[in-house]
């Protein structure tokens, strides 16, 4: 457990955006677990981790007023399975989902790498893609009921499924015997369809 400074909450249109001092050192693909002990955890996903602030971006109001008024909140992780990022990478994404590829896309972008982002509905830093270029990698985070569309090689984050125990133990999040808790959230297309 990492116990995290608040540093600031921004309400931005349609998601907060939650600044933490936090010193850990999470990986692209990997996520966090907010931990209000007694009660529940809830996954997020990491929206950014640099020169140690992390940044969370959350939808839900109502966590948001749980931390309000909090100095410091706990943490776990970084929790699953960090990805290697290629040279190449087409990010692609739908309104707040973007959130949810914008950590390993920045870190790509920090160690140099190419980076585009195809986004519908949602303001990107990244240029976006000529209709001739090629990537080596895609990382994705879709409607459920886009992922048929993708690549099976593209990376999608999982976040239609409830994970509980974040370890693994209690197969809740299990799709096609995977487990985004562990395995994910990113998990190759190929991996969740069939």
């Amino acid at each position: 457990m990492i116990y995290g400074k608040i540093l600031q909450i921004k309400e931005k249109k349609t998601i907060f955006e939650v600044s933490i001092e936090a010193h850990f050192n999470p990986l692209p693909g990997q996520y966090v677990s907010l931990v209000f002990p007694s009660e529940n955890e809830i996954p997020l996903g990491i929206g950014d981790y640099y020169d140690g602030v992390l940044t969370l971006f959350i939808e839900s109001e109502k966590i948001v007023n749980k931390i309000r008024n909090k100095k410091f909140v706990i943490l776990k992780g970084p929790l699953g399975k960090r990805i290697d990022l290629g040279r190449r990478i087409l990010g692609i994404a739908e309104g707040n989902l973007y959130y949810d590829i914008l950590f390993p896309l920045r870190q790509a972008k920090r160690q140099g790498k190419e980076v585009k982002v195809l986004c519908k509905d949602c303001e990107s830093e990244f240029e976006e893609p000529s209709r001739d270029e090629d990537f080596d990698m895609i990382l994705a985070s879709v409607d459920y009921n886009e992922i048929k569309y993708l690549p099976p090689e593209a990376y999608v984050y999982v976040r239609w499924v409830k994970m509980n125990c974040n370890m693994g133990v209690c197969g809740v999040c299990s799709i096609n015997g995977h487990l985004p808790c562990i395995e994910g959230p990113f998990i190759k297309v190929k991996d969740l369809v069939d």
